[in-house]
Parts: C-alpha cells; structure tokens; sequence
C-alpha cells in the first residue's frame, strides 16, 4: 500500500467529534484502505489525513461511497518526523505493507 495525503472541507455542519471517530473506525475495517494520520479542525472545518490505499482512485470512490467531500487527494512522496526525511519514491511497495 501506498500513502496519500488527503485534505477536506467538510461541511460546517456536518461533522462532529463522533462523526469522526465512525470514519476513523470504518477506515481500519476496510480491506483495501487503512487510516494512517489525521488531523481536524472543525472551527474552520477542515481535515488533512495520510491514508494508506493501493491508488487514489480507491480512495476517492470510498469518499463517493462514504459522503465524505475531499479537496484532493496526492501520493506521498516524501515523508519526514523530527527532522528525518524518507524518499518513499524510491521504496518498493508490495501488497498489504505501508
């Protein structure tokens, strides 16, 4: 699997503390898309998250499926903590694994 970051405007009145703790769970049920990172703010109601999928195009037909709008949705090339960066692009991504 790949990483993907993916950013949304969600509805101001749409997605509440619990709405989100039902996707995060549905995330990590789901066989071909694992909820890696998330982040919210719902005062100005907007999300970014880094979900591992096999393609974009199975993310954004589980956003269709699911309700959930996206603004897009990009590959992760390049990933970095505490100073530390990793070129993902040069990674070999087998099936199942991050």
């Amino acid at each position: 699997m790949r990483k993907f970051m993916c950013l949304h405007t969600l509805p101001a009145d749409g997605f509440a503390f619990k709405d989100i703790c039902e996707v995060a769970d549905a995330l990590q049920r789901d066989p071909h898309i694992r909820g890696y990172r998330s982040f919210f703010n719902l005062t100005d109601s907007k999300a970014f998250c880094v979900l591992e999928a096999d393609d974009c195009e199975t993310l954004a037909a589980w956003f269709h499926e699911k309700g959930i709008p996206y603004d897009c949705i990009l590959p992760v090339e390049l990933e970095g903590e505490y100073g530390t960066i990793r070129d993902l692009r040069e990674e070999p991504v087998m099936a199942g694994s991050a």
